[in-house]
């Protein structure tokens, strides 16, 4: 856990309270969790040589401690097919951000759609962490389909939680959809509960959303951490 130790100091030297998210994708690679192919790139180079050795299609995105609501400032550009289209996203981040504190621009390949999932932690003033589980995507505050557990979480308790939501139905290969492995998932929500339990003296808050199930296993395309 040094990797996790030494990301955490780093981010509070700095003074920030929020790890920036190829930073908690670090996290969660630390801990065992698959995240898909990327690369933090500090040049147009970078970026293409980045997106030609995972093949594209690939996602963009501004890593900045200014920008933390990307999709909002339009610093994620989805579905990049070809080297011409990743120098001109990296051109078009430097021109729209110019003033901001770039950390880089991370480079990762593209995910094929399928269900949207989220796990995430906050912290109880009186039982401490605790962490949720549901359906996940742009659509998670509209529905609020998600089960709370106490940290840290069994696999049977991950396992009877994702049983409890209502869309359990789509978990199930529902209307031609992938069914989810849900004893991946349960290992997945353990992992993350563990994490929350261990650094609870430094992690406030966490949201891995959203997690992508389809046919290749579960993907975690975007993670946020937040401290102490």
């Amino acid at each position: 856990m040094s990797d996790i130790n030494h990301i955490i100091q780093k981010v509070k030297i700095e003074n920030r309270d929020a790890l920036l998210e190829h930073e908690a994708k670090e996290v969660l690679k630390a801990i065992g969790i698959h995240i898909p192919p990327s690369i933090l790139a500090n040049n147009e180079q970078e970026a293409v040589d980045a997106a030609d050795s995972f093949g594209y299609p690939v996602v963009m995105k501004l890593m900045s401690p200014d920008v933390l609501h990307k999709t909002d400032a339009k610093a994620v550009i989805i579905d990049l097919n070809s080297s011409e289209a990743v120098r001109h996203t990296f051109q078009d981040f430097m021109n729209r951000f110019q003033g901001v504190n770039v950390a880089g621009v991370l480079v990762e390949k593209m995910v094929e759609k399928g269900i949207e999932l989220i796990i995430g932690t906050n912290t109880d003033d009186d039982f401490g962490p605790v962490i949720l589980f549901g359906v996940g995507g742009v659509l998670v505050e509209a529905i609020k389909d998600v089960v709370f557990m106490m940290c840290p979480t069994t696999k049977e308790q991950a396992t009877d939680a994702i049983n409890e939501i209502k869309a359990k139905v789509i978990l199930e290969g529902f209307r031609g959809l992938p069914a989810v492995n849900k004893d991946e998932l349960a290992d997945l929500i353990v992992k993350i509960s563990s994490l929350a339990w261990e650094y609870r003296e430094d992690i406030l808050e966490m949201d891995i959303n959203p997690i992508i199930a389809n046919s290749s296993g579960l993907h975690p395309v975007d993670a946020r951490i937040i401290l102490k």
